[in-house]
């Protein structure tokens, strides 16, 4: 690869995304997005290889990697502040809170849900040995961060937070209320809510034959520090398709189908991750520098953005996404079977041209979907 093969809508993205980093900084990092999203894999080799020198494209992405000039929280403070500038100015704006893990190195992340999928918000990355007793402690600060900072000027209206049930703790209730926005979490199964007079176990409130769903109202949630919250409980599959029951909290007086239709769209966060791991390759990420991994996670959500951007601003065209998308996909019973995000880097292998419709002012559509 050289410099004249890199879109030049590439590199005028990136640019605008890091306009504090060094110039040779910014080359770096659209050279291996560009190497990324063609190759479809972290192997620090194989990305090397899409250059015409591999010893001198492996040194230059070390280099990279493990810049102690590359603030890894600034730049994902610079990944947030794009994603903010191209939201929507009208309508809901969902984010999933969840951790991925490669065996020792923790990332928590804040996914924008976008359709069935998601893209990575902001992170923040902890060795296994500093989560100990403080795991609450930093599922908090970054939360406060985004809501904070990153999403600091939008309408706390527009916010809905959706977790699962490692997150469903009365610190991190209080905070998400004293921030003023809407929420579903999942509790864990042996939380206890307060039934009549009589304090009872979630799992023990058993539902009624073929019932779905079904909302027990305002309750007293946590025995040892009540708060008051809405309890929906719904029926639902997990992967191996046996059914289960979802304890949903939340502090909006939903009905049980929008607290369930809510939490349920916390999935796309799930989907995101394997999007970054399976898609992009960020599994096979062999770094044991938690710092360096995470600046390779900064390639793979930029990488993921910049797919997701492109897909938008294609289906918004919807007869030029109908000619484009039978040379990667098949259509059945209404539903593709690729994501949005897997369909453009197919598609950008065959259609060079579709780097073109990236553009730092487009506005993600936040319903984009296949």
């Amino acid at each position: 690869m050289n410099q004249s093969s890199i879109p030049t809508r590439l590199g005028e993205y990136i640019n605008a995304m890091l306009p504090d980093a060094h110039g040779h900084q910014r080359k770096a990092i659209i050279d291996f997005v560009f190497a990324l999203i063609a190759e479809r894999t972290c192997q620090q080799a194989a990305l090397a290889r899409c250059f015409g020198n591999f010893e001198a494209a492996v040194k230059r992405l070390s280099r990279l990697l493990h810049n102690e000039r590359l603030d890894t929280t600034e730049l994902a403070r610079s990944h947030a502040r794009v994603i903010v500038s191209q939201l929507p100015l009208a309508g809901e704006v969902r984010v999933a809170l969840d951790w991925t893990i490669e065996g020792t190195q923790h990332l928590l992340v804040a996914s924008l849900l976008i359709g069935r999928r998601a893209i990575p918000l902001y992170w923040e990355a902890y060795d296994e040995r500093a989560l100990k007793d403080r795991r609450s402690g930093y599922e908090r600060e970054l939360l406060r961060t985004v809501l904070r900072e990153v999403l600091g000027e939008m309408a706390r209206a527009r916010l809905i937070i959706t977790a699962d049930r490692g997150f469903a703790s009365v610190e991190l209730i209080d905070l998400l209320n004293e921030l003023k926005v809407s929420w579903v979490l999942r509790a864990k199964s042996s939380t206890k809510v307060k039934v009549g007079s009589e304090w009872r176990r979630l799992h023990t409130l058993k539902m009624r034959g073929n019932q779905r769903r079904r909302t027990l109202g305002r309750l007293s949630y946590c025995a040892s520090a009540p708060r008051r919250l809405y309890v929906t409980q719904a029926r639902a599959r997990d992967r191996t398709g046996k059914w289960g029951i979802w304890h949903l909290v939340s502090n909006r007086n939903w009905s049980a189908v929008q607290t369930t239709a809510e939490y349920a769209r916390r999935f796309g966060c799930e989907e995101g991750f394997r999007d970054s791991k399976r898609l992009l390759g960020f599994a096979d990420a062999r770094i044991s520098d938690l710092q360096a991994w995470q600046r390779m996670f900064t390639l793979v959500a930029i990488a993921i953005l910049i797919l997701t951007t492109v897909g938008g601003a294609l289906i918004r065209n919807r007869q030029l996404a109908d000619r484009l998308l039978r040379q990667v996909r098949a259509r059945r019973r209404e539903r593709s079977e690729l994501s949005l995000v897997r369909t453009i880097a197919e598609l950008l292998e065959k259609q060079i041209d579709l780097w073109e419709l990236l553009g730092f002012t487009h506005k993600l559509n936040l319903e984009a979907k296949l």
